[in-house]
């Protein structure tokens, strides 16, 4: 087993080799892992599946307390969702990202994953539900199938498809849209397996901890940078990534609190920091942007099924 192994963009806990030892042959100590929501949510599936059963794996009830845990040293990593593609990006993320930079609590990214989600209505045998509960984002991909199938039936909303599967679970009259896996968790019964819904239903995740793990070349970087309020600053900007064939894969754009009218830019790219081409094109785009800095080059793993 490699020096690396357990690090994101080695090891995964699919595959994983057994835990190392060190030089006096004692087990490694377990990986501390937080993740964001409760057990049975599609954040403990990803820690879960990324990090395998020999990890210690923790809920943190909101994005900022897995940041808090990662930047705190309570754990070495922590997983958050970045974007739906149903839902769009997830700017609690977004927003710790960028709030955190420049100061002690800031983190990096180290690795990208994502999931390939499968709802299931979870509840009880026979029961038609009065109500089903749900995070938004499932409401909104089964919206159309929930209103045909379930017409008279309230449609509530929850922080998480795992709240929504514990509060069916207490409520004898009610139905939930998550997680099949929460399904044992909570002791409700899989109605239906894979819901009918049009199209690909993926989250994306990232793996942040305090120190970027960049490979020597391929996998992604995020950036992040301003601009001065002028007209085509943007279009300079992006440009001088483009000459040197850098392409983008995200980008997101967010006030400045004290400042509604300035914005900051969230960009995703193709390619490493550690590549040459990257670094001239970095140099370039310093003369059209401001502030510009790196939150982490990347591995992007294959998704889950």
């Amino acid at each position: 087993m490699s020096a690396d192994a357990g690090k994101p963009g080695t090891a995964r806990g699919d595959d994983a080799a057994p835990a190392a030892s060190d030089a006096a042959g004692a087990p490694a100590a377990r990986q501390r892992v937080a993740y964001f929501g409760r057990p049975g949510t599609f954040s403990h599936e990803v820690a879960s599946r990324r990090f395998g059963a020999s990890a210690e794996l923790t809920p943190r009830r909101t994005i900022s307390e897995v940041f808090d845990a990662v930047a705190g040293g309570a754990a070495t990593y922590g997983v958050v969702p970045i974007e739906n593609a149903v839902g769009g990006p997830i700017y609690d993320t977004v927003d710790q990202l960028i709030r955190r930079e420049g100061t002690g609590a800031a983190l990096a990214v180290c690795e990208e994953l994502s999931l390939h989600v499968t709802l299931s209505l979870l509840g009880r045998a026979g029961v038609a539900p009065k109500r089903i509960y749900s995070h938004f984002v499932p409401l909104k991909h089964c919206g159309d199938w929930l209103r045909e199938t379930y017409p008279d039936a309230q449609i509530l909303e929850a922080e998480s498809t795992a709240e929504a599967v514990e509060r069916a679970a207490q409520d004898g009259e009610a139905c939930a849209i998550g997680n099949k896996g929460a399904a044992a968790i909570y002791k409700l019964e899989i109605l239906v397996p894979k819901l009918g819904a049009k199209g690909e239903n993926i989250t994306r995740f990232f793996i942040v901890g305090k120190a970027a793990e960049p490979p020597a070349s391929g996998g992604r970087t995020l950036l992040l940078f301003g601009l001065d309020h002028r007209p085509g600053s943007l279009v300079a900007a992006l440009s001088a990534l483009g000459r040197h064939h850098i392409n983008l894969t995200r980008i997101v754009s967010r006030a400045l609190p004290d400042s509604p009218e300035e914005y900051l830019f969230l960009v995703e790219c193709e390619g490493s920091t550690e590549e040459p081409a990257f670094k001239e094109a970095l140099a370039l785009l310093e003369q059209h942007a401001t502030g510009v800095r790196s939150l982490g080059s990347f591995r992007v793993s294959q998704k889950y099924e």
